[in-house]
């Protein structure tokens, strides 16, 4: 009996072994592929000097970096034991070769251009210049006030009327920088499918069509209701973790098809849950749609950044050349303002019906099982009576947002990397509206 006793005992302790080498591999991989794409971006897409970006990986600080100039990727290793590589492609931004070879990757069969066609589109608006109330607000907005947390913000834009109001930036931040959205690029993604619609290739109320659903339950499943986050697909969201998520966005070559293997949890359109995994099933969709990569690659280009003057913009790609549509998009923030713009708008820019004309409608029209907090692929905030009730947001990890008020003809953009503490953005749109007309 005692013999008996001490094998199982064993066992036991040689399973918990076994596990826990599994895991802390699994997250040293993470969590290096976490920082050598955050790393890469910030110094080969912002343009930012290495030392100015330890910050930023803040919750990866035990993570070790080498930079290679030359071929222009960042190496980031963790305890010894995970190591993971990013590799920049002008035009394309920053891929993880998740375990690949910089060879291995899918071509870039298209990459976009730094080229703007004539003057930017947002200008100052000078009468506001003197405005001190709206200034002590910015003042607000970037004051170190939150006890045990960091505010960062990084950029700050509000723009009335198709002005600039107010427009502020942080030390080594500038006009010209462009900044992470995270989440905010869900959003986009939105814009993507509200194009398609637009052009009749898809439509919302049906079917999503994905061939490896029509066989089960999951053919249930239609394009509302992803893009409402309501699929009732099993999908962890956890980024504390091993998880889902932060597997299909570290250590997939394909975000789109690991997410859409997921099988169903709850019956499509009765349970609310945010999932990462959601939006990029939409990209892989949204790319079945073309007949060539390259077509697909060039579409949000031809068809939303450059129609609305977003030059800046870069969507950044997984390694199967898919657009990683919930996490990794940067722009400047006048550029992420434009988008706010062109949904103040109605989806039409300068006469050009570029979405459908009841998609702001649509995307800012509330998710039932959400109580009061999410549409389309964008978020709102119902629960609280001081934000405006047709106020809607693009909002992102670290307190990105882009705020879109149609009732006060206002976009507002902040920009940040905000830890320890959520970024209060409701009270900032409040402080905004007491002091603007």
């Amino acid at each position: 009996m005692r013999k008996n006793l001490k094998r199982i005992l064993f066992v036991l302790v040689l399973v918990l072994l076994v596990y826990g080498i599994y895991y802390g591999r699994l997250y040293a991989r993470i969590a290096a592929s976490y920082a050598a794409k955050i790393a890469c971006s910030s110094i080969y897409l912002s343009g930012r000097s290495p030392d100015s970006i330890r910050g930023d990986l803040y919750s990866v600080s035990m993570a070790d970096l080498d930079l290679n100039a030359q071929e222009q990727a960042v190496t980031a290793t963790v305890y010894g034991i995970g190591s993971a590589t990013a590799v920049y492609r002008e035009g394309c931004g920053c891929t993880l070769l998740n375990g690949i070879e910089s060879k291995e990757l899918v071509p870039a069969s298209y990459a976009r251009s730094d080229s703007s066609e004539g003057p930017d589109a947002l200008q100052r608006d000078s009468a506001f210049g003197s405005l001190m109330s709206l200034q002590k607000v910015a003042d607000s907005a970037f004051l170190e006030d939150l006890p045990g947390a960091r505010k960062e913000t990084r950029a700050l834009l509000v723009v009335q009327h198709g002005k600039i109001v107010c427009e502020r930036y942080a030390p080594g931040f500038d006009a010209d920088t462009r900044l992470q959205g995270w989440s905010m690029t869900k959003s986009v993604t939105n814009a993507m499918i509200g194009i398609l619609v637009k052009q009749g290739k898809i439509r919302v109320d049906a079917p999503a069509p994905v061939e490896e659903w029509q066989r089960d339950k999951r053919s249930e499943i239609t394009l509302d209701h992803l893009l409402r986050m309501s699929s009732g697909l099993a999908f962890e969201e956890n980024y504390a973790k091993p998880s889902d998520a932060t597997k299909m966005l570290f250590l997939e070559k394909s975000a789109g098809r690991f997410a859409l293997d997921h099988p169903l949890k709850d019956k499509p359109g009765d349970v609310f849950y945010y999932s990462s995994g959601t939006t990029n099933i939409l990209q892989e969709i949204i790319r079945r749609q073309f007949s060539s990569l390259d077509a697909y690659q060039r579409f949000p280009y031809e068809q939303l950044f450059h129609k609305i003057g977003m030059h800046s913009a870069v969507m950044e790609r997984d390694p199967s050349g898919t657009y990683v549509g919930s996490s990794f998009m940067y722009a400047t923030a006048r550029d992420w303002a434009k988008f706010g713009l062109l949904f103040l708008h109605n989806g039409n820019w300068k006469g050009e019906q570029i979405l459908p004309e009841n998609w702001t409608a649509y995307s800012s029209s509330e998710t039932r099982p959400s109580d009061g907090v999410y549409g389309a692929h964008f978020w709102m905030d119902h629960n609280d009576p001081g934000v405006p009730r047709d106020a809607f947001f693009a909002d992102g990890f670290e307190g990105q947002f882009v705020s879109i008020i149609p009732s006060r003809d206002l976009v507002i953009v902040r920009l940040g990397l905000t830890h320890g503490a959520s970024f209060n953005n409701s009270a900032l749109i409040k402080s905004i509206l007491r002091v603007i007309p």
